[in-house]
């Protein structure tokens, strides 16, 4: 997983995944741990994808603006965008809000279930009409989190 990053958090110990996973009661899959323990989180040169899913018409390319730390230094942390989206059942209870696009929609990685590892892009553009995210507006992203690092792609200029 060969990416540069513009900025990233403080390192943060194998523990303190240990200690989110325990708490919420959710895996994490490998590589994304490897990247959190490496990274942390933060912004990257590379950062625009596309939508894979086959079972919606068309795709949606977008960038990921910032991936959420584990640590609490600011305030979109992991921890507070799974407890803001995923308890307060904005997004399916299996999902984790990793990141953030520029439209303030959010990429989710699956960490319970059949899809775990999935990457999915949560389109919350559509949310405040229904006051739900109808399965329509869910796009897989990439079936694995290392695969969805390797494949951004640099913003077009």
């Amino acid at each position: 997983m060969k990416i540069n990053f513009e900025y990233s958090y403080r390192y943060i110990t194998e523990q303190d995944i240990k200690d989110f996973e325990a708490k919420y009661n959710v895996q994490l899959p490998e590589g994304y741990k490897d990247f959190l323990l490496s990274h942390n989180g933060g912004k990257t040169d590379r950062r625009r994808f596309t939508t894979s899913d086959e079972n919606k018409e068309g795709t949606i390319t977008s960038s990921i603006m910032m991936f959420f730390p584990l640590s609490s230094e600011i305030e979109n942390n992991l921890e507070s965008m799974y407890s803001f989206y995923n308890i307060g059942s904005i997004v399916p209870s299996n999902f984790l809000p990793i990141g953030i696009d520029p439209g303030d929609s959010l990429i989710c990685l699956a960490v319970k279930g059949n899809n775990l590892g999935y990457v999915y892009h949560c389109d919350l553009d559509y949310f405040e009409e229904d006051n739900e995210l109808k399965e329509e507006f869910i796009r897989v992203i990439s079936k694995d989190f290392q695969d969805f690092v390797n494949e951004l792609s640099f913003p077009e200029k």
